[in-house]
């Protein structure tokens, strides 16, 4: 099965696509890992992808731009992959995909620069990327978004 994004040419996702910057996705299951990986490079970017916790290790010997985070990772919980990514890259963005952004605790939600329901558009996921990236190359704040993205 092949998939085909011709964002070449449509102007309207433009304004989406990275320029090779590296992303670290930590994803629970293999299949919807393997299907964001797809989207993200068919966009522009590098992924670094991981099924479990031990994905976070990668962080000690690869710099990246954006982390993409499960809140559901196997073998830990929300906090700690977001804790563990601050201790080893503190300056790099974390998304937070949740199945309740109401759920998330205050100390986590201060480590994240964006929380993203799980039930995501991968338009909308994008859309935060390309926020967080403009936000960090430009200003160098960052904005806080809690969205259901649909």
């Amino acid at each position: 099965m092949a998939v085909v994004f011709p964002i070449e040419n449509h102007k309207e996702f433009a304004h989406l696509r990275g320029d090779q910057q590296v992303l670290l996705c930590l994803c629970n299951c293999e299949e919807i890992l393997a299907i964001r990986k797809l989207v993200l490079e068919a966009f522009g970017y590098e992924v670094l992808a991981a099924d479990d916790i031990q994905g976070i290790n990668t962080l000690t010997e690869q710099p990246v731009d954006v982390a993409i985070l499960d809140y559901r990772a196997r073998g830990t919980n929300g906090e700690l992959i977001a804790i563990k990514t601050k201790i080893l890259q503190p300056l790099t963005p974390i998304v937070l995909l949740v199945d309740d952004p109401a759920s998330v605790p205050e100390s986590v939600a201060r480590l994240t620069s964006a929380i993203v329901k799980r039930e995501y558009s991968p338009v909308g996921l994008l859309q935060e990327i390309a926020r967080i990236l403009h936000d960090d190359s430009g200003s160098g704040s960052r904005a806080f978004s809690v969205r259901p993205v649909a």
